[in-house]
């Protein structure tokens, strides 16, 4: 699988056991509670594509397991994480389901076939240039049968800025481990530094997301091909509101 190049990205080397052991509460529940709405949502749309919906940077594949349906949703869940799609083929999956691995700027697939894609809990807005997150929504567009539908979940940028607490310790597995977050305005992005041990043990983390707003994203995606439609708060189909929705949930169709 070709991957376009990148000089050590952080979101290529960050996504693996350190990870996993950082957010044990990204369990099964939330996703399964996650996936029901998305289910509802994209339920129309799935059969518009001979290969079901696509599960955009599925992570260890908890909400690709829960939207899996027989004769209703067929899901292939993709990834560049070969340490979280090793833990995703762990998972007693139901025939309907599959993994793949790659880029998700250039994706493996043939124009048109998926009725749906679904992207979860802001797994996007990482790459350095801006071109390449309107690379990727193209990508999506392309993919999509005609009609087909697009659900985003992203943070809340808003909310994320005006709530964001510099500094967090705790200790996870008997490890120390010091967190520190920023918004950097000139770059528009939320930068996390995570200081995991110490000493000869001690390895340092980053994040940086581009802070989206609601504007921009819906700009992007019309620039990518589509039209949009609700976006939501919350995974209870909350309307979005800029100043309290922990979310920013949006449905966009293939125009």
């Amino acid at each position: 699988m070709s991957i376009l190049p990148d000089r050590d990205p952080w979101w290529a080397t960050w996504f693996g056991e350190e990870y996993l052991a950082l957010y044990p509460e990204r369990d099964d529940l939330e996703a399964r509670n996650q996936a029901h709405f998305v289910r509802h949502l994209l339920e129309p749309f799935a059969k518009r594509g001979s290969a079901g919906v696509l599960d955009l940077a599925c992570g260890t594949g908890r909400h690709a397991v829960s939207l899996a349906r027989p004769n209703v949703f067929r899901v292939t869940g993709l990834d560049l994480s070969l340490t979280l799609l090793a833990q995703a083929r762990l998972r007693p999956d139901p025939p309907e389901l599959s993994y793949v691995r790659a880029d998700m700027r250039r994706l493996p697939f043939r124009s048109g076939i998926f009725g749906g894609v679904v992207n979860f809990f802001t797994s996007f807005g990482y790459f350095d240039d801006p071109a390449d997150d309107l690379r990727s929504m193209c990508e999506v567009a392309r993919i999509l049968a005609p009609g087909g539908a697009f659900l985003a979940d992203f943070f809340n940028a808003e909310r994320v800025v005006a709530t964001l607490a510099s500094q967090e310790d705790k200790l996870v597995a008997g490890l120390r481990v010091s967190i520190r977050r920023r918004y950097d305005p000139n770059t528009r992005r939320v930068e996390k530094t995570i200081e995991m041990g110490s000493g000869a043990e001690r390895r340092v983390f980053r994040e940086r997301v581009r802070a989206y707003r609601e504007k921009e994203l819906l700009g992007l995606l019309k620039d990518a091909g589509f039209s949009t439609g609700p976006v939501y708060g919350d995974f209870d189909g909350q309307p979005f509101d800029v100043k309290r929705s922990p979310r920013l949930i949006l449905l966009a169709a293939r125009a």
